[in-house]
């Protein structure tokens, strides 16, 4: 097959799906969230663009700086040694070749390092984590960097044993960590953990990419959720 796009009857796209590129997109992707991601391993940042966002229901928008500073605070892996995303389903969004979808369950134990032991030093107590699939996507810019990470929307909130809660605040709900659900008492607190402490984690940057704020909007914290 050639990667030349032609619609199908009813106007979408196929011959992407199965272009070399895509497949190697695909490939890059799964490499990048096992291995590079900050989240499921440790985390290489030559993989992300200099305007590069991250973003999910609870957390974010961040930045680069501030994505790979809350990364390397929480090291969820060192902390949940056995995390897995246990990835599916990867496809090319048929609207935007250079972004591929796919869904996720994490699962793991709480048998390692103690979580945020700086700030919280939270003990592990053996807790399994069975998330809840969740919709994660990415987007690569024209050098095939990671230009924009979003992840955590719950595709079933009955599924798994976090509350229908995804990504890291799921697994809160696991090690035993309080954390209030989206309202004014989280944004409270996410406003001063990230815009009068100085020190991550944190939950939103208070410098976004232009890109981000134009594209997308400029809500802050759990305001996306």
């Amino acid at each position: 097959k050639t990667t030349e796009e032609t619609s199908s009857p009813t106007g979408g796209v196929f011959d992407t799906f199965s272009s070399l590129n895509s497949n190697a997109l695909i490939e890059k992707t799964k490499d990048i969230i096992d291995n590079k991601s900050g989240f499921y391993s440790s985390c290489d940042a030559s993989v992300f663009a200099e305007d590069f966002v991250f973003r999910g229901p609870y957390v974010g928008p961040l930045n680069k700086k501030d994505y790979l500073g809350t990364m390397e605070a929480f090291s969820i892996f060192k902390s949940i040694p056995d995390i897995k995303a246990n990835a599916w389903g990867f496809s090319i969004d048929p609207k935007d070749p250079n972004r591929v979808w796919f869904m996720v369950r994490n699962t793991g134990t709480f048998t390692g390092d103690p979580l945020l032991p700086d700030l919280l030093n939270v003990q592990p107590n053996g807790g399994k984590l069975e998330g809840p699939p969740e919709t994660f996507s990415v987007v690569y810019d024209d050098e095939q960097k990671l230009k924009y990470l979003s992840v955590g929307y719950v595709a079933d909130r009955f599924d798994g044993n976090t509350d229908g809660v995804g990504a890291a605040f799921g697994i809160f709900r696991i090690v035993g960590l309080p954390v209030p659900g989206p309202g004014p008492l989280l944004r409270a607190l996410q406003w001063f953990s990230s815009e009068v402490l100085d020190l991550y984690p944190r939950s939103y940057s208070t410098d976004v990419p232009e890109w981000f704020l134009k594209e997308k909007n400029s809500d802050k914290g759990c305001q996306g959720y």
